[in-house]
């Protein structure tokens, strides 16, 4: 598919789901005011969450949230370990590379470079509220560390294929044009963005960042 065709399928995916965000805004304006910015347009310093005449329900869904990630991600101890696929082939040998593997995983991952937990605390709270959740992770634009993102779910759209399979994923993300040019530093970007950095580094332009299948 052509980058024009991959737009247009992530643009008709976007469209196709406007009566779901209205559900989803209605969802976070009485559970995780938020993130209730899916059909409207917050300022900084509005009080948004002067329409709820109880504070009840944020409180369950921060109690909700917060629980999943004691009960699956506890700190005081290791919650995972890796194992081969076929544990025929798991040896003396194999036990203590995946030993190390743990551990290095493990310091990847809490490294305060890779914002690990600051990602899954949202990524709960989102589950909690709406039942889904987006987090991408990469290494930094540096490439010294992992780097963990957590994504508001009304800037992303994905597909499944006959088997199941997500097959198609697609980000919308706004983000200054000093740190798109640092992003792709030898891409061949549009002469209208190099321009900008210039007159104004800092003024937002809107990408979309499309995963498929070859």
């Amino acid at each position: 598919m052509t980058p024009k065709a991959l737009r247009e399928l992530a643009d008709k995916l976007f469209a196709d789901r406007s009566t779901l965000m209205m559900l989803w805004q209605e969802i976070a304006e009485n559970f995780y005011v938020e993130r209730a910015d899916f059909t409207v347009t917050h300022t900084i310093g509005e009080d948004y969450a002067a329409h709820l005449t109880s504070s009840y329900p944020l409180l369950c869904r921060r109690d909700l949230g917060d629980q999943i990630g004691m009960m699956l991600r506890p700190t005081n101890k290791p919650w995972f370990h890796m194992v081969p696929r076929d544990v025929k082939a798991e040896d003396n040998p194999s036990k203590r590379w995946l030993e190390w593997a743990d551990g290095t995983m493990r310091r990847a991952m809490y490294d305060k470079s890779a914002f690990f937990t600051k990602a899954m605390k949202q990524a709960d709270h989102d589950f909690a509220s709406f039942g889904q959740e987006v987090t991408s992770v990469q290494l930094n634009r540096f490439r010294t560390a992992l780097l963990y993102q957590n994504w508001h779910i009304k800037d992303c759209v994905w597909r499944e294929n006959q088997d199941g399979v997500l097959d198609f994923k697609a980000r919308k993300w706004k983000g200054a044009v000093i740190d798109v040019v640092r992003m792709f530093p030898k891409a061949d970007l549009d002469p209208k963005i190099r321009d900008k950095i210039s007159k104004n580094p800092f003024e937002e332009i809107e990408l979309m960042h499309i995963i498929c299948e070859a």
